[in-house]
């Protein structure tokens, strides 16, 4: 019997400590708080108590719509404030509804256990060996990849340097030499012209005496 009684003491304390948080979001801290705190008190019967609640909870709510409608729904809709076991079957469909459901999907529950079992007794699991080494390798291969990309830049500034090498031996060694040959070639004419010239007349000359 006290065994009861301290639960149902319990059960109480609990109740009236909701109570007190419902009102503390509904009103805040600003009410009095002789409107917050039941009538009774832990002292008093669990009768007394339990009326002191229920009209604490009513007077809360002809002052909050909110708490109102929330009140006429559990009295409409109680099964919206019970949370349904996951491992009990929904009340909504009947034995031989489910029966149905279970025959119609059959096929489907077959094909899984097959393939569940397959893969449980699948004996041709590869070796991971490799692919630890390979991820073991990783590190190595990313700083061959850093270094080739690197030279590759390096390759590219070689080249170039190479090209503007090759362009401005291009320039200054054969156009120059090409435009030198040419002056050259224009002396040696002239020259080939005067020799001849004096040849001719150095011939007249001795013609004449």
């Amino acid at each position: 019997m006290a065994g009861a009684q301290t639960a149902a003491s319990h059960t109480l304390l609990l109740l009236e400590e909701r109570l007190q948080r419902l009102l503390f979001l509904v009103e805040g801290d600003d009410t009095d708080d002789s409107e917050q705190q039941p009538t009774s008190t832990s002292t008093s019967s669990a009768r007394a108590r339990l009326a002191a609640l229920d009209r604490s909870l009513r007077s809360l709510a002809t002052r909050s719509p909110a708490i109102a409608d929330l009140l006429q729904i559990h009295r409409t809709q109680p099964d919206l404030f019970h949370t349904a076991s996951t491992y009990e079957t929904p009340s909504i469909l009947p034995a031989a509804a489910l029966a149905q459901l279970v025959l119609a999907h059959e096929q489907l529950y077959r094909t899984t256990n097959a393939q569940l079992t397959a893969v449980n007794d699948s004996k041709n699991i590869p070796d991971s060996s490799a692919l630890t080494k390979l991820i073991g390798l990783q590190m190595r291969i990313e700083s061959a990849e850093a270094k080739q990309m690197q030279q590759a830049q390096v390759v590219a500034e070689l080249r170039g340097r190479s090209a503007k090498i090759v362009e401005k031996w291009f320039k200054n060694g054969v156009l120059e030499m090409e435009e030198k040959w040419a002056d050259w070639e224009e002396q040696l004419r002239d020259a080939e012209i005067l020799v001849r010239r004096r040849e001719a007349a150095k011939r007249r000359e001795e013609g004449g005496v």
